[in-house]
């Protein structure tokens, strides 16, 4: 794997997480979106700018734990419209992603991997829908888009490992839920 493309995908995911983070820590009106993208499904002029909207569905789950003592981050990131991105951080700016087309859930598997310092590292596991559906109600503005999200979430039990290096250690994942969002994005600068 090139090193500019694992340094993409992880700028990827940190301006992703760096958006989201404020409204992922509320699950009930989080948004899991990625702002930076723009592939509209129908576009329209509205009153100061040009607007599009998506359906957007997939999984999030992110991890933790401790591998050799190190503090561990493993975020498992699917969207139907944009990216589906595994991204593994051990101890201090020790990382590397991954993007796939397939993504990484089949059913209620979870498989993937990916190259850290020269080493496949293999997450797996099981990330089952559970309970029932959250609604989601989102607006922000980032990078000239007005954007309002409404869908759900529904949260996903998951049981999730990495091996590393011939260890393997067990995963938290307290943040981890499917969801099915409408995004619509509505340029604010007038071009």
């Amino acid at each position: 794997m090139r090193n500019t493309k694992t340094l993409a995908g992880s700028l990827i995911v940190a301006a992703a997480a760096i958006v989201l983070a404020p409204a992922l820590a509320d699950a009930s009106t989080s948004s899991p979106a990625m702002p930076a993208a723009a592939t509209s499904s129908t576009a329209e002029k509205a009153g100061s700018g040009a607007s599009s909207t998506t359906r957007e569905r997939g999984n999030l789950i992110e991890c933790t734990g401790r591998y050799r003592g190190a503090d561990t981050f493993v975020s498992v990131y699917e969207n139907n419209r944009y990216a589906n991105v595994l991204q593994v951080v051990v101890g201090e700016g020790n990382g590397a992603s991954r993007e796939v087309d397939k993504g990484f859930l089949d059913g209620t598997r979870v498989n993937g991997s990916l190259r850290l310092q020269g080493h496949k590292v293999t997450v797996s596991g099981t990330a089952e829908r559970t309970g029932g559906k959250i609604k989601v109600h989102d607006e922000y503005d980032d990078a000239g888009q007005h954007i309002v999200v409404n869908g759900y979430h529904r949260a996903l039990d998951s049981d999730l490992t990495m091996s590393w290096k011939g260890t393997t250690i067990r995963l938290t994942c307290d943040n981890a839920f499917y969801y099915n969002l409408k995004v619509t994005k509505t340029d604010t600068t007038g071009d």
